[in-house]
């Protein structure tokens, strides 16, 4: 007999940021990627400090990860997922007409400074959102992570 299961199932998503400005944005897409269900949050070379403002104890609810480097992250991904950079790049496919992988990380660099190049060529996806300047990365994040939950879900 065969095993029947959803589709759905077999989906899951992460997102981070890469060298992030604030702890209060990471506070803020915390809080947004538990209320959109993603599986995980991460960092890539910065710590989190805890955030007096968090009252929905977002930290008990999905995990944080915190890594030294991209190579360490990257090393990390889990089997079968891809990397998804967003990123205001000419290779980038707007937001409005990607479709999202059933795996997925997502990774936002600082508002400053973007993704470093040599982060760019790892990644299997670049989207970019409308706009020609650069969001806060939380909103950022919060606006990919709604776009995949209203897409084929």
């Amino acid at each position: 007999m065969r095993n029947q299961w959803d589709r759905k199932d077999e989906r899951y998503f992460a997102i981070g940021v890469m060298r992030p400005k604030t702890s209060e944005n990471i506070g803020t897409l915390w809080r947004s990627a538990y209320i959109m269900g993603a599986d995980f949050i991460f960092l890539i070379d910065r710590r989190y400090k805890q955030q007096a403002s968090d009252t929905m104890k977002t930290w008990s609810k999905i995990p944080l990860f915190q890594f030294d480097s991209f190579e360490t992250f990257y090393a990390s991904m889990p089997y079968s997922c891809k990397l998804v950079g967003v990123e205001l790049d000419q290779r980038a496919e707007p937001i409005k007409s990607y479709q999202h992988f059933d795996r997925a990380i997502y990774l936002l660099g600082s508002e400053d400074n973007g993704l470093p190049p040599s982060v760019i060529e790892k990644c299997h996806d670049l989207i970019q959102l409308p706009g020609k300047h650069s969001l806060n990365v939380a909103v950022a994040g919060s606006l990919v992570m709604f776009d995949r939950i209203n897409k084929d879900w």
